[in-house]
């Protein structure tokens, strides 16, 4: 694998001193393997990439016959009244679910993700309770949601490897319904909404992917891609900009499809003991403040880091 220079000129690991270095992963979906880690485990606010776990739940209830894409889903004045990103519609619309899950994913809309959430769990309260116990069942042990949309709040939080299990779990129980992760665009009412995520269009084997941004996270995103028989997902969080952001996994995911990745651990041995106060990137403005110093000085392979090591 070949030194990953562009993550160090991109600033990945220029964030400010007391906010450390940026989280990121890179795994072989097929057996686990990790090809690339930094602070995999520490405790970050996934923004967004939340609604990961509302899409998962939302198709499991549709394969288990508990709800079909063509299910209703009427936004509530509680679900309107989220803050942006959202659809902006009033209360009282109603959507399709498919079109729903794919205005959420899109759009990353708030709103639609909060009526999703109602209309499956019955209440968004019953909904985060079904997201918890899921994440529980899966071993994401650094994960706890508290709201179904990724909006901001202190005791949400993950980590790059419960994120990269999120992905490998989309991607083992819902391969039919991939495209609603890598939709470019979606018309609503006749307004075209665009994917602001610019490695689906971009990135050559993209599977699928899902970004988050909070003032707390700074910009995150999780990809899996797939060339020939390999496939890989990466997850980058707390990148300074979106431009970061995609320069980074772009790399990352270069470097994993190439034949000279070699394994530094294993997924299934990489955990948190339990979620963990999450960093948070606001009195840096948001991430984007110019830092005193560099945060870590890597040469060679992001992977061959100590904190690469599997966490037992």
């Amino acid at each position: 694998m070949k030194p990953l220079s562009i993550l160090l000129a991109a600033g990945l690991l220029l964030t400010p001193l007391s906010a450390g270095a940026s989280p990121m992963l890179l795994v072989d979906a097929s057996t686990g393997d990790i090809l690339a880690a930094q602070e995999a485990t520490r405790s970050w606010h996934p923004a967004s990439l939340t609604k990961m776990m509302t899409a998962h739940l939302a198709l499991t209830a549709v394969e288990t016959g508990r709800a079909s894409m063509d299910t209703s889903i009427v936004l509530s004045p509680k679900a309107a009244a989220q803050a942006p990103t959202k659809l902006g519609l009033p209360p009282g619309t109603s959507l399709r679910l498919e079109d729903a899950l794919t205005v959420m994913m899109v759009k990353s809309a708030n709103d639609v993700s909060m009526a999703v959430a109602e209309a499956i769990g019955g209440s968004e309260e019953a909904f985060v309770a079904s997201m918890n116990a899921e994440a529980r069942r899966l071993g994401m042990t650094g994960t706890r949601f508290v709201n179904a949309t990724g909006l901001h709040d202190d005791r949400q939080v993950t980590n790059a490897r419960d994120m990269a299990l999120l992905m490998l779990v989309l991607l083992s129980y819902h391969a039919d319904h991939l495209d609603l992760l890598r939709t470019p665009a979606v018309t609503v009412n006749g307004r075209m909404l665009k994917n602001t995520n610019k490695l689906v269009e971009e990135y050559t084997g993209l599977e699928a992917s899902k970004t988050g941004y909070v003032c707390a996270s700074g910009f995150n995103v999780a990809v899996s891609a797939l060339r020939g028989d390999r496939r890989i997902i990466g997850v980058v969080l707390g990148a300074p900009s979106a431009a970061t952001r995609t320069l980074v996994m772009r790399e990352l995911l270069d470097n994993g499809l190439s034949d000279g990745a070699k394994p530094v651990g294993n997924l299934r041995t990489m955990r948190a003991a339990a979620p963990a106060p999450a960093a948070d990137l606001r009195p840096f403005k948001c991430g984007r403040q110019a830092p005193a110093r560099l945060e870590a000085k890597v040469s060679g392979n992001v992977a061959k880091r100590s904190d690469a090591q599997p966490l037992r």
